[in-house]
């Protein structure tokens, strides 16, 4: 049995393809979907997860035999170890292939969706470059996907360019400064997603957590403030 190491391999994967994407804007942030080892690293999970029945089971056996009694069920202290062993790395194998298709899915969204979206949806879910790098699972959560935006956006009437704005916060840092540009409809202090509290009076600026006023630099009421005129009111 491998123990992670095919998991691992997978990470190692996305990692070097999100360093060579990084360096070069012609260079794909996603490679194509290794499916011999995630099949490696299924097979290996389902043989510890086998080897540990096996243990349990033997274990089982071994007690009821015994003349001993008073374990109460409990794996004997000469198996513990191989037991707590094969558990380790079927978690490990679980979280290597839940991390590897979590990231790709996040690149097929950034990389082949939004940075794509001048083009049709079908010719991009079915082009020959896509076709190579998706499995055909993905390719379906693509076209899947497109369409779960497009029902959004035909539904809320935003176009493609305020949503995608949408996707990205309000400030980059923990903290921005705001100010205040239209009167909002609550006449007394808002409770703000922190717990924090404040008095959103039209012309004033506040220096507020970026998630605290996120939803309110969105709905117009609130303008962020950046650059020299950022730095004025950070005392």
């Amino acid at each position: 049995m491998n123990y992670g190491n095919h998991g691992r391999d997978l990470l190692l994967e996305l990692s070097r393809s999100s360093a060579a994407g990084s360096s070069s804007a012609s260079e794909p942030a996603l490679t194509a979907y290794n499916d011999e080892t995630v099949r490696n690293c299924l097979q290996d999970l389902k043989l510890h997860v086998q080897a540990l029945q096996d243990q349990v089971e033997a274990n089982s056996n071994t007690q009821n035999n015994s003349q001993s009694g008073g374990s109460g069920g409990k794996p004997s202290v000469a198996v513990r170890p191989s037991i707590l062993l094969q558990n380790a790395a079927i978690q490990r194998n679980k979280r290597c292939l839940l991390a590897y298709h979590a990231e790709r899915c996040n690149r097929i969204k950034d990389h082949l969706y939004w940075q794509q979206k001048e083009q049709e949806t079908v010719q991009v879910a079915n082009s020959g470059s896509t076709r190579q790098v998706l499995c055909p699972a993905e390719q379906e959560w693509l076209v899947g996907y497109a369409a779960t935006v497009d029902k959004y956006t035909a539904s809320t009437g935003l176009s493609m360019d305020a949503l995608r704005a949408n996707l990205m916060p309000p400030a980059a840092a923990d903290r921005c400064t705001v100010r205040v540009v239209d009167d909002t409809p609550f006449d007394d202090a808002i409770c703000l997603e922190s717990g924090a509290t404040a008095v959103f009076e039209k012309g004033t600026t506040h220096y507020l957590l970026a998630a605290d006023v996120e939803e309110y630099v969105r709905a117009g009421y609130l303008e962020l403030l950046d650059g020299e005129e950022q730095g004025m009111y950070l005392y």
